[in-house]
């Protein structure tokens, strides 16, 4: 027998590789942090599938949508503050990851995504199943990982092993987001157990490998000291400003006292939005402004409200309005958790880094060289205009209705959770209206979609934020968005605890009326079907059909008594929230419109 007829009698089968291969892969994966994995059906993925299937310590969850299964991965991410993995198999089934690649990108969101593929030998030549995935999401993946044909010898498994704990270190930072491994298999597809000594060494060799601890990773996340002292520096000599908190991880909930501590030592206001964890914990805090957005949509309370310096902490504030008024300060600091949030490109500061121990820093600098300085001007003069802001809303939203306003129905929900459940916002309306209408509720954990601020996955992502926290959850969104993503609805049943998926019926993508392309299709009804999309659909058939309880109140005491019942019932619950097709763009011009009075009868009063 010849000398290379002897080695390929020698080697492991290809059946036998493939699953040392994969158990090597999983393996390594648990151990470097990864508990969760959620799995869509295909062939080219067996050997994948099986080895996470049989790693202790996985949770497998069986999802057949793999863009679902990416969203609900990305969602779980965001309260756990762990990268959740995803597995599918070849071909256009990778491809349905890349919206949730996208938004796990921007947000900054771990995520690892496993994608199995085919030979090299088969590329390129119309092979079935066969794409090219190299790269395959491109500048928005962290990294990319092709480990290439399984490979027996004991350095191909030491650098897959490295590969693997390296793409998960990756995906937790410095800069959080997903990273793309790519995994090749051949056919026999399905292992087998080890049957000759070459394959009984290979086994071993595995055992050995995976016994030795992994490296430990420590990226540096600190805000560097020079950025808090130049802060510190710029606040010293500040007369007048205003803090804004813009959307933060759910990680971040303890940032309210030293927050706090920040605005006493300067007297600045605080605009907290809902998804900076902060809003709640912080409504009765003396210097708290959570309706500023009113002052800032009104132009005449806009331009007489000017501070020396805004410090923005954590990504970009979800209100137009402050990104219109904003431009005007001349001083403008940015802390954020990750990357450079200044769209304006006008900062004087941008660093990122840990919030935590950059505010208190920031504090101690300012208190040893200050004192607590007592509200200025700017701040009383936005006090005023905020106290009577509030007084419209509240009237805004007491008065009787002929149908169920959109305002009145969010506050309803959002006051009626328990302390410390799950709220997800959905894009578009139901995240503004939340800052518009509602100033105190109990603390919750706040996620959204605020990394490419689209409609696409809401659902997944709150199922998988159900079982990241396992905390009540409920998803409050609009009617076109459920519609986007309704088919999620069948993994609803995934999840234990209560999960409530309340959705605000106006018909169709409302946020349009408040833009100026409604000048366009009032004039011809025709249009407004391109932009309003106005579903039509009977949302009783789409809980049947899911096996979820479906509720449909039709008054703000009913709107109460459903969400208190639904938050507090096991399993899903479909919330039917129908309200006045108008109603959010008539609420924003009357409050607008009354503030705008009251302001230009201050100023003719010479107040």
């Amino acid at each position: 027998m010849s000398a290379s007829r002897s080695s390929e009698v020698d080697a492991p089968s290809d059946a036998f590789l493939i699953g040392e291969w994969s158990r090597l892969v999983f393996a390594t994966l648990r151990e470097a942090g990864i508990t969760d994995v959620w799995v869509s059906p295909g062939s080219r993925s067996t050997p994948f599938t099986l080895a996470a299937a049989r790693t202790a310590g996985l949770t497998l969850r069986a999802v057949v949508d793999e863009r679902s299964a990416a969203f609900m991965a990305v969602g779980y991410a965001r309260v756990t503050g762990r990268p959740g993995a995803v597995l599918c198999t070849s071909g256009s089934a990778a491809a349905n990851y890349f919206p949730a690649v996208v938004e796990a990108s921007q947000a900054h969101v771990p995520l690892v995504v496993l994608t199995a593929d085919r030979p090299q030998d088969v590329q390129h030549a119309q092979a079935a199943q066969t794409i090219d995935q190299l790269k395959l999401y491109g500048g928005f993946a962290r990294s990319f990982f092709d480990l290439g044909p399984p490979d027996g010898a004991p350095a191909a498994l030491a650098g897959a092993r490295r590969a693997i704990a390296q793409a998960v270190a990756t995906a937790h930072g410095p800069l959080p987001g997903p990273v793309h491994v790519n995994l090749r298999a051949r056919k026999p597809l399905e292992p087998r157990p080890a049957q000759t000594d070459a394959e009984r060494a290979l086994a071993t060799r595995v055992e050995r490998l995976l016994e030795k601890p992994l490296a430990r990773h420590a990226p540096g996340s600190a805000l560097a000291n020079e950025a808090v002292l130049a802060a510190a520096r710029t606040l010293q000599q500040a007369g007048s400003g205003l803090l804004v908190v813009g959307p933060l991880s759910a990680a971040n909930n303890s940032l309210a006292e030293p927050l706090a501590q920040l605005a006493e030592l300067t007297g600045f206001p605080i605009y907290a939005e809902a998804t900076s964890q902060l809003r709640f914990a912080l409504s009765e805090h003396a210097l708290a402004a959570p309706l500023l957005d009113w002052l800032l949509s009104t132009p005449e309370i806009a331009q007489s409200l000017i501070p020396d310096v805004v410090v923005s902490i954590g990504a970009t504030p979800t209100s137009s309005a402050y990104e219109r008024w904003v431009g005007r300060v001349p001083t403008r600091l940015v802390l954020a958790e990750h990357g450079y949030p200044d769209a304006l490109g006008s900062a004087d500061l941008v660093a990122s880094g840990e919030l935590g121990p950059a505010l208190s820093a920031l504090c101690h600098e300012l208190a040893r060289k200050v004192s607590p300085r007592k509200p200025g001007s700017f701040a009383v003069r936005l006090r005023a205009a905020h106290d009577a802001c509030e007084r419209q809303v509240a009237d805004l939203v007491a008065a009787p209705t002929r149908e169920l306003s959109e305002g009145a129905v969010v506050k309803a929900v959002v006051e009626s959770l328990p302390a410390d459940a799950v709220l997800a916002l959905g894009n578009s309306l139901p995240i503004r209206e939340v800052d518009a209408y509602v100033t105190r509720a109990k603390r919750l954990c706040v996620v959204s979609q605020r990394g490419a601020n689209g409609i696409d996955g809401l659902v997944s992502g709150a199922v998988g934020s159900a079982l990241g926290s396992g905390a009540p959850t409920l998803l409050l969104l609009g009617d076109v968005s459920l519609l986007h993503d309704i088919g999620a609805l069948a993994s609803a049943r995934l999840v234990p605890s209560p999960l409530v998926i309340a959705v605000v019926d106006n018909a169709g993508g409302r946020i349009f009326d408040q833009l100026p392309v409604q000048r366009l299709y009032a004039e011809d009804a025709r249009l407004s079907e391109l932009w309003l999309t106005p579903p039509g659909r009977e949302l009783s058939h789409a809980a049947a059909l899911f096996g979820l309880t479906y509720d449909a109140p039709t008054s703000l005491e009913a709107v109460r008594a459903a969400t208190s019942e639904a938050i507090a019932r096991r399993g899903g619950t479909l919330l039917h929230l129908r309200v006045g097709a108008n109603s959010a763009a008539e609420q924003r011009q009357r409050v607008v419109a009354a503030l705008g009075a009251e302001q230009a009868a201050l100023a003719s009063a010479g107040l």
